[in-house]
């Protein structure tokens, strides 16, 4: 009978061992089944949720980046077709080169990633452009890498456009008795420019690296426009001409309007020396 009591015992050795311990008020049978799995279950469960938490960053920049391009060639689309947009004298043909020069020159000088277009510079086409006496009418289309490959999937097409009115007024003052030339001015400069495409007009953006605005040589002030209470990035933009960095390269103050004027009311505005104005 000892003995069976003694095995008796043993087999309600963890029933008495919870009893135990709910006596002393720390665990209940439940309770202290989860503790004696609790370390375990959070091994398991960061092998789970790790893998897909990097997934979904990755997922994010992905998309990111393919953001970032697209709004990249519209950007460089849009200012290629606004500079030739006022050359009204020249030919269908001329004006088509021109912008495609133009549009290529933009994406150097806003750092596109080629590299997630598909043929690089090479992978655009231009199949659909019309241009004719009135209206520029541009269509860009290229294949964008998906940087992570959902089902197989490797690459979209996108398609950028854009449109603008040719300049279709006597740039001479041809139907006067005297020939009036025609400048290029801005509300902000002091001078007036012969040439559409002067470097002084054209801005050259460019990113540089925020850490590096501290650097001897680097004298740039924050924009009043795109800066004020708006938290830095990694990069920043300025320009070649300006004095000021910016956090969006969609900031007006990286865009210049530009107005095309009489000579004789340039408001006494004096002519530009680099374009030749003189």
């Amino acid at each position: 009978m000892p003995q069976i009591i003694r095995k008796e015992k043993k087999k309600i050795s963890l029933r008495q061992y919870d009893v135990k311990e709910k006596d002393r008020g720390n665990y209940s049978p439940g309770e202290a089944l989860f503790h004696a799995l609790q370390k375990g279950s959070f091994t398991l469960e960061a092998s789970l949720v790790l893998p897909l938490f990097l997934f979904a960053a990755a997922t994010v920049l992905s998309l990111f980046l393919m953001m970032q391009v697209q709004y990249t060639v519209e950007n460089a689309l849009e200012r290629a077709v606004a500079d030739q947009a006022l050359l009204g004298s020249e030919s269908e043909k001329t004006v088509e080169n021109l912008a495609k020069a133009a549009f290529y020159q933009e994406l150097v000088r806003q750092n596109c990633m080629l590299t997630l277009i598909q043929g690089k510079a090479a992978g655009f086409s231009w199949k659909g452009t019309k241009i004719d006496s009135v209206y520029i009418d541009v269509l860009v289309t290229y294949q964008l890498k998906i940087p992570l490959h959902f089902w197989g999937k490797r690459t979209m097409k996108v398609s950028d456009s854009c449109r603008m009115h040719r300049w279709t007024g006597n740039q001479r003052g041809e139907g006067g008795s005297e020939k009036e030339e025609w400048v290029f001015i801005t509300p902000n400069q002091s001078v007036y420019h012969k040439n559409r495409v002067c470097s002084h007009l054209k801005l050259s953006v460019k990113t540089l690296n925020a850490s590096k605005l501290k650097l001897p040589g680097n004298n740039y002030s924050a924009c009043g426009h795109c800066t004020r209470g708006q938290k830095r990035g990694a990069v920043v933009y300025v320009t070649e001409e300006g004095k000021r960095f910016h956090y969006r390269i969609d900031c007006s103050g990286l865009k210049r309007t530009i107005y095309m004027v009489k000579k004789r009311e340039a408001g006494g505005k004096r002519p530009c020396s680099r374009c030749g104005g003189s």
